[in-house]
């Protein structure tokens, strides 16, 4: 082994999230939730699809990330990664076409954190569904 190398052991309890969006989500008001509703991994049962709310349940450091299609309309869709209220990152999607946007980022949360994606603007967006838009996470690191 070489000095000073250190090496990452796996976290007592493993927390991963992974859902999509299946069905078109229209008509999206400002400030509102996007729900990813298909479930495909909840280890430690965390996210909440109803909502779109995923709940930290041990503090530590946490990989996010989120694609969202935008189905065409005629305004841009602003989207954004939500940490306690507090916007951490933002993505958009133009106007008049479909585009696909993503982000991903390292938030420090501690147990009981809230995470969502939400829009930021303007209101009546349209987030596509079938499996193009997705929401996960998972822990790297517990503090």
């Amino acid at each position: 082994m070489f000095a000073g190398i250190v090496r990452r052991t796996q976290p007592e309890s493993m927390v991963a999230f992974q859902a999509a969006k299946v069905s078109r989500q229209s008509s999206i008001g400002l400030n509102q939730n996007v729900q990813f509703e298909r479930v495909s991994i909840n280890i430690g049962n965390r996210y909440h699809p109803q909502h779109g709310v995923f709940v930290v349940p041990r503090s530590g450091i946490y990989v996010i990330s989120v694609t969202t299609l935008h189905a065409m309309q005629s305004i841009t869709f602003n989207g954004a990664i939500v940490h306690q209220g507090n916007i951490i990152a933002k993505f958009d999607g133009q106007s008049n076409t479909w585009e696909q946007a993503s982000h991903t980022v390292l938030i420090q949360a501690h147990a009981g954190d809230e995470i969502w994606v939400k829009n930021v603007g303007p209101a009546n967006e349209d987030i596509y569904g079938d499996l193009f838009s997705t929401f996960s996470g998972f822990l790297i690191w517990e503090i």
